[in-house]
């Protein structure tokens, strides 16, 4: 009878005398899924990169011109991942884990599209996003966090008018922010919505090797 005794006080030591009641609560909707995936035999893989690369050459031109400077393609788009299949899968192993913890979309989900990046000194990625996809992914093949630059990512508002007004804010919150990013590391496979607005700050080092990747559903 004591053991029931003391519960009972306790129940009401909670509930009657608690100092901090729980007046408000503030609650963040529809978070952005973003998935970080070491790649966990990244040196192998990078050593068979740069083995095909020495067999391939920078294109003259492909097509994102408008948004990047000094960033080169290294081979025709999509010929490292068909030429190094295990590459692919390991990917797709990223994407499975993503998707099941981001989305949850029921189809299979496959790589469409893929191209490798050298970027140089000074070289600058702008905002940008990608269509005919549901996601995209950077894979971070030769990076140092310390010399090249790492990928943000921008608030996507549908207001033009967004914020009404410009209020200063005393403090940065979750929800004040307008682009964000987190430690990366070389290895990383990073993968997020297509159409979530990202690029890059200006390169300070040569040599920043990247694959990107957009995923779609298989037909």
């Amino acid at each position: 009878m004591s053991q029931s005794h003391s519960q009972c006080a306790i129940t009401m030591n909670l509930s009657d005398n608690l100092e901090d009641k729980i007046q408000s609560e503030t609650y963040g909707f529809f978070p952005i899924p973003i998935t970080k995936y070491t790649l966990p035999n990244h040196e192998e893989v990078k050593k068979s990169i740069l083995t095909w690369m020495g067999d391939e050459n920078l294109l003259p031109t492909h097509g994102r011109e408008a948004i990047s400077h000094n960033v080169k393609q290294v081979g025709p788009t999509n010929k490292l991942l068909t030429d190094l299949p295990h590459i692919e899968d390991a990917l797709n192993l990223a994407i499975t884990k993503h998707n099941a913890h981001a989305f949850n979309y029921k189809p299979n989900l496959v790589i469409n599209e893929s191209y490798l990046e050298l970027h140089g000194e000074g070289a600058i990625y702008a905002p940008h996003e990608h269509s005919n996809c549901v996601y995209s992914l950077t894979y971070l093949i030769n990076y140092d966090p310390e010399k090249h630059a790492f990928i943000k990512w921008r608030k996507n508002v549908a207001s033009n008018h967004y914020p009404i007004l410009q209020i200063e804010s005393t403090d940065v919150t979750a929800f004040n922010l307008t682009e964000a990013t987190f430690n990366m590391q070389e290895g990383d496979v990073i993968i997020y919505p297509a159409n979530l607005t990202h690029g890059y700050d200006s390169n300070p080092n040569p040599e920043r090797i990247t694959l990107t990747a957009n995923i779609t559903i298989s037909k």
